[in-house]
């Protein structure tokens, strides 16, 4: 049996529903459980559930609460809460753990996310799972931060290109998926430690939003702005208690990103795609 958390979220969900169609057996935790589909409730706020892990064999961490606006209440809701779950796994003898991290995770991150991820992935390697850094993923259902780009790059009058500094790599949601299948089969994570999932290109978000304007049938018209201009402007809205469609620390994930990202266009067999409008349309 495999348990994944975050099952109601994107990734989560996508996994899912791809171990779900080969019969595997899953067990899907989640703080909006759907009980048609018997899920489990978890949170990171709360106590795990005593028998939320009972028989499990493998667990699948893809959780993650955004909601804190401020670092110290991100790291004690996910890091605190994370660490509740893996003990709770350990006690109820779980075999192996794949953690879902992010690319903004490495040792000098200027995130928030990043860091938060980072420490998770310290406990993670200590204890010998696996951990999956997944660069942008985008695909046909879209979520998570492609979501929220792609609603503001498809309605805006006017999107904003913060020059050749702001950049990112990307991952097709299937490739990713297949990735993951992989680490998942018999004896697959045993051997890997830190895997980075996504396609070397290195796409600037002026080229990321000409890519989702081309697949959307759109013209995009372009306004520069400066990178610290949108940092401050970004922060200002959270402060004042708004939240944007795109948040500050996404940007600056993407501002400082990890200058040496290992990265492979093929993994574990599996052949990922580049960011293009037609890859984003399969």
């Amino acid at each position: 049996m495999i348990a994944i958390t975050g099952a109601t979220g994107y990734i989560g969900g996508l996994l899912c529903a791809a171990l779900g169609r080969r019969g595997i057996t899953v067990r899907r935790l989640s703080r909006r459980p759907e009980p048609a589909r018997r899920d489990v409730f978890f949170a990171l706020d709360a106590p795990v559930p005593e028998d939320a892990l009972a028989g499990v064999e493998t667990l699948v961490h893809a959780a993650h609460d955004f909601r804190p606006a401020r670092e110290a209440e991100l790291r004690r809701l996910n890091v605190d809460g994370s660490r509740r779950l893996f003990e709770a796994a350990h006690r109820a003898g779980v075999r192996r753990v794949v953690f879902i991290s992010s690319m903004a995770s490495y040792e000098d991150t200027r995130s928030a996310y990043g860091r938060v991820k980072w420490t998770l992935e310290g406990d993670v390697a200590a204890a010998g799972g696996v951990i999956v850094r997944p660069g942008l993923v985008f695909g046909r259902e879209s979520g998570g931060l492609f979501a929220a780009l792609d609603r503001v790059i498809r309605l805006a009058p006017f999107i904003p290109d913060f020059g050749p500094v702001a950049c990112l790599h990307a991952v097709h949601a299937a490739d990713l998926v297949r990735v993951i299948e992989v680490l998942l089969a018999p004896l697959g994570a045993k051997v890997i430690a830190r895997l980075s999932v996504a396609h070397p290109q290195r796409l600037t978000m002026r080229r990321v939003s000409e890519v989702i304007a081309e697949a959307a049938g759109r013209r995009p018209r372009f306004v520069a702005v400066p990178s610290r201009l949108a940092l401050a402007t970004l922060r200002a809205l959270e402060g004042m208690g708004i939240h944007p469609p795109f948040r500050s620390d996404s940007l600056v994930s993407m501002l400082h990103g990890n200058p040496a990202p290992d990265l492979d266009p093929e993994v574990l067999g599996v052949v990922l795609r580049p960011f293009t409008a037609e890859t984003l349309r399969q």
